[in-house]
C-alpha cells in the first residue's frame, strides 16, 4: 500500500490571523512530500519532529486518536480560518522525540503507516455498479487509476513547468475501465472486472456506445469516471450515470496515449471526455497558488473535487514514474 503515514519535521511555524488557539505548520516527510497542516499553538517549534497521515488515512480507534471520532476517523484536507489543513500533525511520542528516532532508527520521510496500523479510505461502491465479479482488475495488462497528489511529488511539478500540458476538472463519481485485449473485452470497476448485466453502469455505458464492437482489434483501455445518480451524491446533478474519459492506456504498448491522441480516440468513439480547463504552459509561483488554481466549481455550480494536471505528450522521470498529479480543491466537501 502506498504511504500515508510519515516521519516529518517542521520547517515554518505560520501564524493564522485572528486564531487564538491554532496555528499553521509546513512540515516536510522525505519521499512522503510537503505538506500544511494545523496544531495548537506552541506544540510544535521549527525543527522538530512529527508524525504526519496523509489524505484518506484511517486512523485507529485509540484514546490518542478520540478527537477523530466525529470525522469517522478520516483524514480530509480543507481550509481552516482560510488556511490549508491538508494533513493530521502529531507528536512523535510523549518521552521524547529524539531518543524514539534514535531507539528506532527513523529519519524524516520514514513510512510508519503499517507501524500506526493505518488504513486507507475507499470509496463505497454504487449500487449501480455492483452485481457478479469475473475477477480481479487486469493489473497484468493496465495501471489501475490513481493519482498522485501534487505535495507528493514536488520534482513531477518542476517537470510540468517547463512542458506543454492540459489541466482538467477532477470528477468525484466512480472509477471505471473497459478494455479489449486479444479476443477479450471487459468492463472493470476499480478493483474488479465484472460480468455482463444490463443493471451494471460500466456495461450500461459499454452497450450505449457500442465498444464491445467498435473496439474490436485494438489493444486499449478507456479509463473514465462514471458519474450521477446513487453515485458519490451525484454533485454533478446529472440525470443519469454519464462517463468521463480522463486516460487511454495502450495495453501493446504499455503506455498512455498523449492529450491529442486521447481526444481522437474520444472523437472516434463518441465518448465524453473530462471538461478542459487550460492547454499551454502552466507555471505556478508556489504550493498556494496551485491550491487557488484548483478551487473551481461544476458546470452546476457546485465545488469541484479539484483538477489534474498532465503534460501534453506523455512522459516519465527517470525512475518510471509518470508525469501527472492532481490537486484537491481545499473548499469541496462530500457530504
Amino acid at each position: 500500500m502506498e504511504g500515508l503515514a510519515y516521519i516529518g519535521m517542521v520547517t515554518k511555524v505560520i501564524p493564522i490571523p485572528e486564531a487564538d488557539k491554532i496555528e499553521s505548520l509546513e512540515v516536510v516527510c522525505g519521499k512522503g512530500g510537503k505538506w500544511r497542516g494545523t496544531a495548537q499553538k506552541g506544540q510544535f517549534i521549527e525543527g522538530a519532529f512529527c508524525r504526519v497521515f496523509l489524505q484518506d488515512s484511517i486512523v485507529p480507534n485509540t484514546a490518542e486518536f478520540s478527537f477523530m471520532e466525529k470525522n469517522n476517523w478520516r483524514i480530509r484536507m480543507i481550509r481552516l480560518r482560510g488556511t490549508p489543513s491538508e494533513v493530521l500533525i502529531m507528536p512523535v511520542v510523549s518521552l521524547g522525540v529524539i531518543e524514539e528516532l534514535k531507539k528506532h532508527n527513523l529519519e524524516v520521510g520514514a513510512d510508519i503507516t503499517e507501524a500506526e496500523g493505518i488504513l486507507k479510505y475507499e470509496k463505497p461502491i454504487p449500487v449501480s455498479m455492483s452485481g457478479l465479479d469475473f475477477g480481479s482488475f487486469p493489473s497484468n495488462l493496465i495501471p489501475k487509476t490513481d493519482e498522485t497528489l501534487f505535495q507528493k511529488v514536488p520534482y513531477i511539478v518542476e517537470i510540468i513547468k517547463n512542458n506543454m500540458a492540459y489541466s482538467t476538472l477532477k470528477i468525484d463519481g466512480s472509477s471505471a475501465t473497459i478494455y479489449q485485449h486479444e479476443d477479450h473485452f471487459g468492463c472493470c470497476s476499480r478493483n474488479l472486472e465484472k460480468r455482463e448485466h444490463e443493471a451494471n453502469a460500466i456495461w450500461m455505458i459499454a452497450n450505449k456506445y457500442g465498444l464491445r464492437e467498435r473496439m474490436k482489434g485494438t489493444e486499449l483501455a478507456l479509463q473514465f469516471e462514471i458519474a450521477g445518480p446513487g453515485i458519490q451524491k451525484n454533485k454533478l446533478g446529472l440525470k443519469e450515470p454519464t462517463p468521463f474519459l480522463f486516460d487511454v492506456y495502450d495495453i501493446g504498448c504499455r503506455e498512455y496515449l498523449g492529450y491529442h491522441e486521447m481526444m481522437a480516440v474520444a472523437t472516434l468513439y463518441g465518448f465524453p471526455i473530462v471538461p478542459l480547463i487550460d492547454k499551454g504552459i502552466l507555471n505556478f509561483t508556489d504550493d498556494e497558488s496551485m491550491r487557488k488554481y484548483a478551487e473551481r466549481k461544476y458546470p452546476n455550480g457546485a465545488n469541484a473535487e479539484g483538477v489534474v494536471i498532465r503534460p501534453l505528450q506523455t512522459m516519465r522521470t527517470d525512475k518510471g514514474e509518470r508525469v501527472s498529479f492532481k490537486i484537491i480543491n481545499l473548499l469541496y466537501k462530500e457530504g
